[in-house]
């Protein structure tokens, strides 16, 4: 006790010894007086502590901020021992290290009663499921006039697929997040050669267009003619588009 002497410091009641989020380089231990740790979120005690008792085990970590905020409730003498000051009496001492390691663990265990009865009280509110991702196409993609009429007609199955929005996906569904294109030939691409949005068809001013989606790796054809990605052609009666190797048929 007489060695440790030196680093006593008074704390009046009231004051804070230091703030969660402070730098923390100090090691205490408390010799007179009463202190609380509290959670500076909510204001929950955590625990508090008295004589014999030690905190700030943070400054053995290099670097360490404060995880609670330390207030002194009753007027405290406290020995402030610096971090490097107190690694040479632990490595001298290993009997004051022992005590040190049980003292801090009944803390330890108090805190953790605290907050498991906190836990029990007030159960955390169960998250709502996050809503289905709406498609993009949804979002943006008007109807088209009734009095337009065209179709796709994939090859491979004969299957006719109405073109009924200003803004048609062409690609595979993505079970990962969720995504599904508004023309979905996952049945005729066996080899899923296709990409989940690999190309679109866009109806604007009376035409249609026939662009490939960024992303898209085995290519998109317009009669024959790989697409540059990004670019609009023109759509005619009859023309032939090819994804990778499927082939579909435009129709008005």
């Amino acid at each position: 006790m007489d060695l440790l002497k030196k680093f006593i410091t008074k704390y009046k009641a009231g004051s804070i010894v230091y703030q969660k989020g402070d730098m923390q380089t100090d090691f205490f231990i408390v010799n007179k007086g009463k202190v609380q740790l509290k959670n500076e979120e909510n204001g929950q005690i955590l625990t508090t502590l008295g004589k014999g008792d030690f905190f700030g085990e943070e400054s053995l970590n290099n670097e360490q901020t404060a995880i609670y905020t330390v207030e002194v409730i009753e007027d405290a003498d406290m020995i402030k021992i610096p971090y490097i000051s107190l690694t040479e009496m632990l490595k001298q001492m290993p009997d004051i290290a022992l005590k040190i390691l049980k003292k801090l663990s009944e803390k330890h265990i108090k805190i953790q009663t605290v907050l498991m009865s906190m836990a029990t009280a007030s159960p955390p509110a169960k998250e709502k499921p996050p809503a289905k991702e709406q498609k993009k196409e949804d979002q943006t993609a008007e109807k088209i006039s009734p009095d337009i009429k065209a179709y796709l007609i994939i090859q491979r199955s004969n299957r006719i697929v109405q073109l009924t929005k200003t803004l048609t996906v062409l690609g595979r569904r993505d079970y990962t997040t969720g995504f599904l294109p508004d023309i979905e030939p996952t049945d005729e691409d066996e080899e899923k050669y296709i990409s989940r949005k690999h190309s679109q068809v866009l109806h604007k001013d009376g035409k249609f267009y026939l662009s490939e989606e960024p992303g898209a790796i085995n290519g998109t054809f317009l009669n024959g003619n790989k697409l540059q990605t990004g670019v609009k052609h023109e759509l005619k009666n009859e023309d032939e588009i090819t994804l990778c190797q499927l082939n579909v048929v435009f129709k008005i």
